[in-house]
């Protein structure tokens, strides 16, 4: 059975005091040169790996990102955690993850304990519902937060980074009015998701300012069965001339849908998405759609948590989403 390395193998190895060890290990500049070379190679013949929970202890923190999941990982969530991960990894530090159900106050409040019992240096909260903002609000002593969400929130002292979910809304909708489009329909997720509530509050708002019924219809789902449903629903009851759809997956279940009806995409229906996954721009015809940085997302998350680490107020930054404009709404 092997025995795991200790701090004072590496200093009997190379003959200093494992003080000495520690403070190459920690940077410390009144190393002499040589002697820190020597500690180094020391550590790396021997396999030496630090005992971060106990250096976490000494010091009161890991140093570490704790974030906090609190959904399901569909594209959007997939894509902010990988660009958080991905951006931890390149700054040299490392991340502790926990997962709650953002429906249940009790379960993001137990998986906020469990990261600061590791330690953790600030905290990123993944929310897609405002109550997960209601629950980080009262808790008490909960050291430096960054909750990304997407739209508005009343709670002003949370630092929260979010995109503008608003904008790209309004930038699809009127995408497909500047096209002579006027019988739009709107096809929403999960209402009980913030964004989705606040593209269709946004659609409805810019229908109304250019005199054009604001239909929607509403999904319990994010995918591209639930864009089929409503496309089979569609061809029975009478179809729009343009369909704003609340993300891609829904947005290319309905093409299909649509298409293998012989309904012809953009020339009698325009459809424009909300995310621009991979597939979006693959597709038959290439579907328009709203794009969302979520690397942009992760970098400024973690630049707000440092700010908030070295004493900054709690502030919001809120990032601007684009249309990317193909085939799906232009015609030939």
């Amino acid at each position: 059975m092997s025995t795991r390395v200790t701090l004072s193998d590496v200093a009997d190895a190379v003959g200093v005091s494992p003080q000495t060890v520690s403070r190459v290990l920690n940077n410390h500049p009144s190393v002499r040169p040589e002697t820190r070379q020597k500690v180094l190679a020391a550590v790396q013949a021997l396999g030496y790996e630090p005992n971060l929970a106990a250096r976490s202890l000494a010091s009161g923190s890991s140093g570490g990102v704790g974030i906090l999941l609190t959904a399901g990982l569909s594209h959007g969530m997939a894509s902010i955690f990988s660009a958080i991960a991905r951006a931890v990894r390149e700054r040299g530090d490392t991340f502790v993850l926990a997962t709650a159900d953002g429906h249940a106050p009790e379960s993001v409040k137990e998986a906020l304990a469990h990261l600061h019992g590791h330690r953790v240096t600030t905290v990123v909260v993944l929310a897609q519902r405002a109550d997960v903002l209601a629950v980080l609000s009262s808790q008490r002593n909960r050291g430096p937060v960054v909750a990304i969400i997407s739209g508005q929130h009343e709670f002003s002292e949370l630092s929260t980074v979010s995109i503008d979910q608003a904008l790209g809304a309004r930038l699809a909708t009127e995408h497909l009015l500047a096209q002579g489009r006027s019988r739009l329909l709107h096809v929403t997720g999960d209402l009980s998701w913030q964004d989705a509530s606040e593209r269709l509050a946004a659609y409805e708002s810019v229908c109304a300012q250019a005199g054009v019924p604001g239909r929607w219809v509403g999904t319990d789902a994010w995918t591209g069965e639930a864009g089929a449903k409503v496309a089979r629903r569609l061809l029975d009851s009478g179809l729009p001339d343009a369909v704003f759809a609340a993300n891609d997956d829904i947005a290319l279940g309905l093409c299909h849908e649509l298409l293998a009806a012989g309904v012809r995409i953009p020339d009698d229906v325009a459809v424009v998405g909300f995310d621009d996954i991979p597939l979006a721009r693959w597709a038959t015809p290439s579907l328009s759609s709203v794009i969302q940085d979520f690397d942009a997302l992760g970098q400024a998350s973690l630049r707000l948590s440092d700010e908030l680490v070295e004493g900054a107020p709690a502030h919001s930054i809120c990032l601007k989403p684009q249309l990317v404009v193909r085939a799906s709404t232009t015609k030939a």
